[in-house]
């Protein structure tokens, strides 16, 4: 999306919002997108919408097309909606659940992004868990999808796209294939999740309350798929893994455990497709897609070959 076309679109979505009609605030940029090493700010267009008059601000996120690859708008706004009701998203002011396009509150001078040594402090680890179950106990959403299904919708994807994978591709497929059916042998629940555990997608404030933001891959699916989610980003080694296990579940239990565990192996599978995806295909080539591609390749590369993912596969 030009960005001639996602001003438009965010002065007209801003117009929606009750008392901003007439008003011509100005829009300035929020976040430049970043690929890698990390990924945010990807999937829109985020804008600052300040009313120069008042002193009033909105946060304003344009869908980007590339974010058709994970994203459902409907999924999207539904459940920044009830994030936002739950008090563990920001309020959403407008929404479009045709394109995914949202105006939320600004959260600008009252929370800061999440980082990785912040989700390691036990009363941050906490709140955020206990912001996923919140979300987790909400209506169920539009779309009901997990990983292991959107994994073989992008390979198809990669596919049609003349995609090149990494020359282990067959092997990690195998074995990631060899895990979705253990997991779905012992059975799971579903319920509405938010579905991605980057740091960037967490906004803390000063107390230490948390929010969540960033609910493209917002679905209906297993809950430990979520957590794991978060382990894979928050938790490189076990032990502080079960501390998080243990936080979010209130026991601990081996096979739920391991099952965390290798969700969190195919979701650095599904971003590692959907960056090779992004590097071929999409049109902002300034972003450095193939980089995060093989980041998140290499890291389930390394899971695969540690000793301990075969028994996970098990003992599920």
């Amino acid at each position: 999306m030009s960005t001639r076309d996602a001003l438009e679109a965010a002065r007209a979505l801003v117009a929606t919002v009750p008392g901003w009609a007439g008003r011509e605030p100005t829009l300035r940029p929020g976040v430049a997108p970043v690929a890698s090493p990390m990924n945010q700010g990807v999937d829109a267009t985020s804008l600052r919408a300040r009313d120069a008059a008042t002193g009033e601000s909105l946060w304003v996120k344009i869908a980007d097309p590339d974010a058709a690859l994970f994203a459902d708008p409907a999924s999207v706004v539904a459940a920044a909606r009830e994030a936002g009701t739950l008090g563990v998203g920001p309020e959403v002011v407008a929404a479009d659940p045709l394109t995914g396009d949202l105006v939320m509150r600004d959260l600008a001078g009252s929370h800061r992004t999440a980082t990785l040594n912040r989700l390691a402090e036990p009363a941050i680890r906490d709140a955020v868990l206990a912001a996923m179950r919140a979300f987790q106990a909400g209506p169920p959403l539009p779309r009901t999808m997990g990983v292991f299904d959107h994994i073989e919708s992008l390979l198809r994807r990669a596919g049609a796209a003349g995609v090149a994978l990494p020359a282990d591709h067959a092997w990690l497929l195998d074995n990631i294939r060899t895990a979705a059916q253990a997991i779905r042998a012992a059975g799971i629940d579903t319920v509405p999740a938010h579905g991605d555990g980057n740091a960037s997608n967490v906004m803390i404030d000063e107390a230490g309350g948390v929010l969540l933001v960033d609910f493209d891959l917002a679905a209906n699916r297993d809950p430990f798929e979520d957590l794991g989610s978060f382990l894979v980003e928050a938790n490189t080694f076990d032990p502080a893994a079960r501390e998080s296990f243990e936080a979010f579940h209130g026991r601990f239990d081996e096979r739920l455990f391991n099952r965390s565990r290798l969700y969190g192996v195919a979701d650095d599978l599904r971003w590692g497709l959907i960056g090779a995806i992004l590097a071929r295909t999409s049109a902002r080539t300034d972003l450095e897609f193939l980089k995060y591609a093989e980041w998140r390749f290499l890291r389930c590369r390394m899971a695969m070959r540690d000793q301990r993912f075969e028994e996970r596969v098990r003992r599920v």
